[in-house]
Order: C-alpha cells, then structure tokens, then sequence
C-alpha cells in the first residue's frame, strides 16, 4: 500500500464494503496508521464485526455500519451514524463493488443498472456526502477503487468496464 498521511491519529476513515478482501485489508491499514474506522457492510455484518474485533485486539477503534451505499437514504444515515458515534468523516475509501460475469448479449439492464449503482452511483453519494465538511475543514481524503477493466474489454463484462471507467471520470472530476 502506498505511504499513508504520516500521522492518521484522530482521523475517522470511512471505507464502503470494508468486511472483507481488499476493503478489509484497507480499514485494517488504516486503523494501523492511526485512524479510528467505519467498516461499512450491506449484508456480512458478522464479517464487519470480525473486521472491528481484529482492529480493536491490535489496539484501535473501530464501528461497524449497515448501509447499501448505492441508496441515497442508506448513504445520509450511514454518515449520520458515523459522524454521531465517531466524528467527522476525514478519509473515505470508495470500496464497494459489484460485477457478475457475463456477455453484453446476455447482461440484463437489471444488471447493468445494479453494477454502475454500486461502482459508480455510490462513490458519488459518498464523496457528495463527506466533501463539504471536509472543504470546510481544509483536510480530507478521497480514494476511489477502480480496475484495469476501465481501460479495456475483461472478462467481467462491458457493465464492470463502463461502471470503472464512469469512476476514473468522477475522480479526475
């Protein structure tokens, strides 16, 4: 992992999808560096507990937080919640994501909708929600997960493509 900020003591990071794989690693990085996290799961909730156990044995602070991040609603409470029990979000890691394999001949819109509202949509509300306090604060952090899908044809499929590239877009934005 790149060289974080050299001192993340009393910053609260947020990473979407944090209960397991890359997301898990990083909220674990996070809280080594100092900061106290927000593990943000939909559905794993007893994987987020394990994520929070394994940050609070090695000494640090941690929150588990239901919210679909793809939902505007889920999105406004999640920050709430945080913020209430935490504080103010100082780094946010748009981790979520979401692809089945399969051909444009056979990808549903069903589908196609889904992948770009998790992928892309919810980093969207989630920077939308966090960026405001962070201006004012003159400090604040933004990572956004993305894939060498974003700059060509892979085996996930043309929606995963299209959601990746949609979130280079948004992060050069």
């Amino acid at each position: 992992m790149p060289a974080l900020s050299p001192d993340l003591n009393n910053r609260v990071a947020l990473v979407t999808r944090g209960s397991r794989g890359i997301g898990r690693a990083i909220a674990v990085s996070l809280a080594a560096a100092g900061a106290t996290v927000a593990v943000n799961y939909r559905q794993r909730e007893s994987e987020a507990a394990r994520v929070v156990s394994q940050i609070e044995s090695a000494g640090g602070r941690a929150i588990s937080v239901r919210a679909d991040v793809s939902v505007a609603d889920d999105v406004k409470l999640m920050i709430a919640e945080v913020e209430s029990r935490l504080g103010v979000v100082d780094v946010l890691v748009n981790n979520a994501g979401a692809g089945t394999f399969c051909d444009i001949d056979t990808l549903t819109e069903v589908e196609f909708d889904r992948t770009l509202a998790v992928n892309l949509k919810s980093a969207f509300l989630c920077t939308q929600a966090v960026l405001p306090g962070m201006r004012a604060r003159r400090w604040g952090r933004i990572v956004n997960l993305s894939s060498a899908a974003a700059r060509g044809g892979r085996l996930v499929g043309v929606h995963y493509n299209a959601s990746k590239a949609g979130l280079e877009g948004l992060t050069r934005g």
